[in-house]
């Protein structure tokens, strides 16, 4: 049983996640910009920033979708694993390889929707109320990130693969319980 320490393909991945994740801490910082700067022109001046709401919907919007791909690839989801932990880590391992898949599916579905959704933005130009905005931008770099979220949900069920098949060691920061 040999095991390596860094799986094939995971410093590409560790890459094109973090450049992902870099342009959402861009937006993250251009959102609370936008929110000092409104805050204060309504407090100082009396004129909040118009549409002040659209640039921090459309970039929240952004900032999630960035974030999804890095979460992801290192376990940061949510997961009960409540019945789960007291198994075996080979079942547990297979137990990833399913939920990974299936979740890959709904991120797929997302991605299918997020798509149709930002060409229906395109051809409808549809645009933000007061900034006038076009929305189909969000749309597709949501559509980006998330095709970026499936690769990256695929992968990680590969890894899981590699370890219940004793290629791959468990992760060195795995908490044990009992």
């Amino acid at each position: 049983m040999r095991s390596s320490p860094i799986p094939p393909g995971r410093r590409t991945m560790e890459a094109a996640c973090r450049a992902v994740a870099l342009v959402g801490c861009v937006a993250l910082v251009a959102v609370m910009l936008v929110v000092v700067a409104s805050v204060l022109g309504s407090n100082l001046f009396r004129h909040p920033i118009l549409g002040d709401t659209e640039i921090v919907d459309s970039l929240t919007g952004v900032v999630v979708f960035c974030f999804l791909p890095w979460c992801h690839l290192h376990g940061g989801n949510v997961i009960v694993d409540f019945f789960a932990k007291p198994l075996p880590r080979v079942v547990r391992d297979w137990l990833d390889v399913v939920m990974n898949l299936a979740f890959a599916v709904v991120a797929g579905v997302i991605a299918w929707r997020l798509m149709a959704g930002g060409l229906s933005a395109f051809t409808r130009e549809q645009a933000s109320m007061f900034l006038e905005i076009p929305e189909w931008w969000v749309y597709a770099v949501g559509s980006l990130t998330s095709v970026l979220w499936i690769v990256v949900i695929l992968y990680v069920a590969y890894e899981s693969v590699l370890r219940a098949r004793g290629r791959l060691s468990a992760p060195a920061d795995e908490v044990q319980f009992g």
